[in-house]
């Protein structure tokens, strides 16, 4: 079959075309205009304005196409509070131009539409796990953002019949990840401690105490693929584990697979103001539809992203 994926370029989008590739299917991957951007190996590629229904439609239309993986977007909740408009118009108005492109198209294709457990905001603790029906309050514009998106997805399925599967991921992370990120981030000042010949390192991180569901990216992508193949456009899932772990178990698990001895200090300029303590979704829908179950253990992600860091330091030296 023949996908086209928005953010192939992305630490998602690498993973997911590795993923489709290894399965016998053709991809061809949205860049953006004059933006230079790692390309995965083995896909077509093509330059269009994520935002121009048109140009999506042209995409679309260049040759058969089964179905749209639409990853890309603006990723950063930070980020989001220092520039909200180009994270709306990224998050918002490319998904609307990915549906009118697909609601234009001469057959039907179909979409996996990625938004985030973000969207679901601030839940109380008694009320975890989310679940496909915890009303949506999101705090970030990253998170308002993605939960426009998803109400777009919504009703370009109820109104227009197109066959739009949302797919709501929680945190994930392993190999390629960008360095913003926390576990990303500690591998990296591990890596390159390691590098320097150090015997020591000193991470400076924010709280720790906050609880994530997180799951290792060839993981998700192995759910959107499931998704793509089996999932039903009238339901929308959760890609999580259905559990959560303190921040500070994944720093120290990573500091026990380092050799290195770690000494942590906590940076106020790091503590988010009035951040969800625990967050954590149900896969409930998403293992009974497609089978789907997190199979890589927690370890074994942190393993692979402290090595991808080492490669990647040592490369920088």
């Amino acid at each position: 079959m023949h996908f086209v994926v928005t953010g192939a370029t992305g630490f998602v989008g690498h993973h997911l075309c590795a993923y489709l590739l290894a399965n016998g299917h053709e991809i061809t991957g949205l860049l953006r205009p004059d933006v230079p951007e790692p390309i995965p190996d083995g896909i077509s590629t093509v330059t269009a304005e994520l935002t121009d229904p048109a140009a999506m439609g042209a995409v679309l239309g260049a040759r058969h196409t089964d179905g749209v993986f639409h990853l890309a977007g603006a990723a950063s909740v930070g980020g989001s509070f220092a520039n909200p408009l180009a994270t709306w118009r990224v998050n918002l108005d490319g998904t609307l131009s990915v549906l009118e492109a697909i609601r234009g198209a001469t057959h039907p294709i179909r979409c996996v539409a990625v938004t985030s457990g973000e969207i679901y905001g601030r839940v109380p603790i008694d009320s975890l796990p989310v679940d496909e029906h915890t009303p949506l309050h999101p705090l970030s514009p990253y998170g308002a953002s993605k939960a426009a998106a998803d109400l777009a997805a919504y009703q370009y399925r109820a109104g227009f019949g197109l066959e739009v599967i949302r797919v709501r991921a929680f945190n994930h992370v392993g190999p390629g990840q960008d360095a913003r990120f926390v576990v990303p981030s500690v591998a990296r000042q591990l890596a390159v401690a390691e590098r320097d010949g150090l015997s020591t390192v000193e991470l400076n991180l924010g709280n720790l105490s906050t609880r994530r569901d997180f799951t290792d990216v060839r993981d998700i992508v192995r759910a959107y693929g499931l998704l793509m193949d089996r999932g039903n456009p009238d339901v929308p899932y959760l890609a999580c584990t259905g559990r959560s772990v303190p921040i500070s178990d994944l720093v120290e698990m990573l500091a026990d697979i380092s050799p290195l001895e770690v000494s942590i200090t906590t940076n106020a300029e790091l503590v988010r103001a009035g951040e969800q303590p625990d967050l954590y979704g149900s896969p409930r829908a998403l293992t009974a539809d497609t089978g789907w179950t997190a199979e890589i253990s927690l370890r074994t992600t942190l393993s692979d992203t402290l090595d991808w860091w080492r490669g990647r330091v040592a490369e920088e030296a």
